[in-house]
């Protein structure tokens, strides 16, 4: 998915000249700690909640105590979501500016946007079961997960590689279409794979919510 197809006006950008204390206000209102600065199409940087509580005058224009680092806190809209999610971790965004080929501005994405498309990319709300395992980094083949997977009579919903620093393994999560893996995981042990962690059922949903929930605190933070 590129950029473009995630692009909101929930959020709308405030201009240089508006007060302080005004883009404070949207802020609360749209529940966001940073606003788009645009003049004219042209996208000038971010200003931030810390920074607008930091100035002496809530009338100040925001063009003046606005932090210059902000510049290039943007994506274009022709760019991978994945781009995004990198811009908004590196800059700790919840609003991210989209620019077109001119640099103009066109829109923004939010943060809950992102987690809302990685919900469905991942599979999260469908029914099913999760394995964790522990494959070593030379032995990671796609094709034969998918075909252990299907030997089972189950299929494979999402899937994504976690590497471990300084190990020789990697982590693969997957997500599966049968709320009993009882005979993925036999087949998987069949092939002298490691099963580190299994979800299943209720079990399962509470546990992805909290890792997309903390996906939201640690771009936050």
């Amino acid at each position: 998915m590129i950029v473009y197809e995630l692009i909101t006006d929930t959020v709308p950008p405030a201009k240089s000249t508006d007060a302080a204390g005004m883009a404070l206000t949207w802020m609360s209102e749209f529940k966001v700690n940073q606003l788009p600065i645009v003049d004219e199409g042209r996208y000038l940087g971010m200003i931030t909640e810390n920074e607008i509580l930091d100035a002496a005058n809530p009338e100040e224009a925001i063009g003046v105590i606005r932090y210059p680092g902000w510049d290039s806190a943007y994506v274009y809209q022709n760019q991978h979501i994945y781009d995004a999610l990198d811009v908004m971790n590196n800059f700790q965004l919840e609003v991210l500016p989209v620019l077109d080929e001119e640099d103009r501005y066109v829109g923004a994405i939010t943060l809950r946007d992102v987690s809302t498309y990685l919900s469905k990319l991942f599979a999260v709300s469908e029914p099913g079961s999760i394995l964790v395992l522990s494959i070593p980094k030379r032995g990671y083949v796609l094709s034969e997960i998918g075909r252990i997977t299907e030997s089972a009579d189950a299929k494979v919903l999402s899937l994504y590689l976690s590497a471990v620093p300084d190990a020789q393994e990697v982590v693969l999560t997957i997500k599966l279409n049968v709320e009993d893996p009882s005979r993925v995981i036999a087949a998987f042990e069949r092939f002298q794979y490691t099963i580190l962690r299994t979800y299943y059922r209720s079990a399962y949903g509470d546990d992805l919510q909290s890792n997309f929930d903390s996906l939201l605190r640690y771009l936050n933070t």
